[in-house]
């Protein structure tokens, strides 16, 4: 009897679960120990639980039957009621759908500095790391990055900037200062709202604007004003899917000329999609509940980690421009041992490293009572 070989493990593997998969694999016992994906599961490192498509498509199913929301190329329907939801939330006077963050932060980046290609940045944001250097292949704009590994630049680094630009031989006027905060890749560490202040007197001395890549900044702890966080930035991008249950999809506000440019080369750069109403959707919902979803969750960890401290046994790393990440010092083998109860209980801990392991503040929290997470960790 003829088998086709293709047929016969597509149709197998369509009726294994990921788990069986895995062992029939070989690679099981030796791959990464993750929770489930769903509602029970707790993870203490990322912004999020991973996205479970089946239940998302379920929530934009129950969504769309609320009403009419649909948008024809970003126009109308629920794509506008972000819209002026987010220009709300960050006191901006309007606000633009986009695709992906990167559009979005290079588009500000380009409306910004007109008829001045030279932007200073942090060397560890995206926009200099993670972002094919679109800044100067697609707008001739030249990235001039500040010291690495360092949240904040200094004023001294930053008055430098300057001075190479519009003080040498052939004097170059400095169109735009971007800066990330929190920076993701520097344990997102936030920039203190007073240095912000001092940066963008700064750059309006030298006739300078200002974009902030402020796409993780919703989980921030609730002492920090969104709005007068984002004030002295003239455009702001915030990301939809890293914590706002949207398969994709980003903001950029700022005032209404500026934005309206900005909808423009949106076009231009091939970002006006047929119809946006499907992340529009999940993350209207999304922002209706997350400030005070994320709000609690970081009071659950200031409870657990003065129990976890209370024992003597594990320490929080003083950091108060922290955004939603921690660090726990501990030692490795209660490190490890706390990682398995945690695997055992579908509850994603973070690994030693050292001395310590990360610790990240998301909606996850709120699964379980602290007594819960106290037991994980101390045994």
């Amino acid at each position: 009897m003829h088998i086709d070989r293709r047929a016969f493990f597509g149709a197998t593997a369509a009726a294994l679960t990921m788990p069986q998969l895995a062992r029939a694999a070989g690679w099981w016992q030796s791959a990464p120990a993750f929770p489930p994906v769903d509602a029970h599961s707790v993870w203490l490192v990322g912004d999020s639980a991973p996205p479970d498509p089946v239940a998302m498509s379920a929530r934009l199913a129950e969504l769309a039957g609320s009403g009419s929301v649909r948008d024809g190329y970003l126009n109308g329907g629920v794509v506008e009621a972000l819209e002026k939801a987010f220009a709300a939330h960050l006191g901006k006077e309007a606000c633009a759908f986009f695709p992906t963050g990167t559009l979005a932060n290079n588009v500000a980046l380009r409306v910004l500095c007109g008829d001045a290609p030279h932007a200073l940045c942090q060397q560890d944001s995206h926009l200099y790391r993670d972002e094919s250097n679109m800044a100067q292949r697609m707008a001739g704009i030249n990235l001039v990055p500040l010291d690495a590994g360092k949240v904040t630049p200094t004023q001294e680094e930053l008055v430098a900037a300057f001075d190479a630009a519009e003080k040498g031989p052939y004097a170059l006027k400095v169109g735009a200062i971007s800066l990330e905060s929190p920076v993701r890749r520097l344990e997102g560490g936030l920039i203190p709202s007073k240095r912000i202040a001092e940066i963008a007197a700064l750059a309006a001395a030298h006739g300078t604007r200002m974009h902030l890549d402020a796409a993780r900044l919703l989980l921030a702890p609730p002492s920090i004003d969104r709005a007068a966080y984002v004030a002295p930035f003239e455009t702001v991008y915030v990301s939809l899917y890293k914590y706002l249950g949207a398969p994709f999809g980003a903001v950029l506000a700022g005032p209404a000329a500026t934005i309206a440019s900005a909808r423009e080369w949106r076009h231009l750069y091939g970002g006006l999609i047929y119809q946006g109403w499907a992340p529009a959707l999940l993350a209207l919902d999304g922002l209706q509940h997350f400030p005070e979803r994320i709000a609690k969750a970081h009071g659950v960890a200031e409870t657990l980690f003065t129990a976890l401290e209370h024992s003597g046994k594990v320490k929080r790393v003083a950091n108060p421009d922290a955004s939603n990440i921690y660090r726990l010092e501990m030692p490795q083998a209660a490190a490890e041992a706390a990682f398995e109860r945690g695997r055992a209980a579908g509850v994603r801990i973070g690994r030693w490293d050292k001395g310590s392991i990360p610790f990240f503040v998301n909606e996850t929290l709120l699964r379980r009572p602290v007594e819960d997470y106290v037991k994980l960790f101390l045994g």
